[in-house]
């Protein structure tokens, strides 16, 4: 029998489920946005779920949020900021808590990573998938590899070095040659974390 002497910590994933276009591969919850983003109704959703569960928290500390969909950069930062406060209030929070917002290179406006970063984000996982543009158009993804760049520049740029990138391999056609291209191209752009995933 597993006995702990303290009661562990937990980590909060928060779902945000729409993007700027549902790319054919991906078997997530997740629905192309279709006009302006029901921010404020949604917010409000996820901070009553929170309160219907906090009795299963015993109280425990969160160490980590993480929050994702979807493209879940799509929403405002006032939006993420009103859901971050809503959590503080409710939840036991770790001082040096972990937040990362997950972010499509092709959805977001770079400039908003300082935003995020202010409102208390400090860890982003982009999706980047391939750095090969052919690749990419065959994904369905809207973004090309000059946008993981910029997108990597941008988060060095708000202070937010502590970033993943997600990688994909097994695609159609993916020689290891490019497959190997890609795991240099995104090491190249020093992220503190790198995932790697099989279609």
């Amino acid at each position: 029998m597993l006995t702990f002497h303290s009661t562990p910590p937990l980590a909060l994933y928060i779902h945000i489920p729409w993007c700027a276009r549902k790319c054919p591969y991906c078997d997530f919850n997740s629905h192309e946005a279709r006009g302006p983003l029901p921010e404020p109704a949604y917010v409000d959703a996820l901070l009553a779920d929170v309160e219907q569960d906090l009795p299963r928290t015993g109280g425990r500390c969160i160490d980590s949020v993480f929050i994702g969909g979807g493209t879940p950069s799509l929403f405002s930062a006032e939006s993420l900021e009103r859901l971050l406060s809503g959590l503080r209030t409710r939840l036991s929070l770790r001082p040096d808590l972990e937040i990362t917002l997950e972010a499509n290179p092709g959805a977001v406006e770079h400039g908003r990573f300082a935003e995020f970063r202010e409102i208390g984000v400090n860890r982003l996982s982009i999706g980047v998938q391939s750095f090969n543009n052919a690749h990419l158009q065959a994904l369905g993804r809207i973004h090309d590899r000059r946008a993981t760049f910029t997108a990597a520049e941008a988060a060095h740029a708000a202070g937010l070095d502590n970033f993943n990138l997600d990688l994909m391999f097994g695609l159609p056609g993916q020689t290891v040659e490019q497959a190997q291209a890609d795991i240099a191209n995104a090491i190249a752009l020093q992220p503190a974390h790198l995932s790697y995933y099989q279609l």
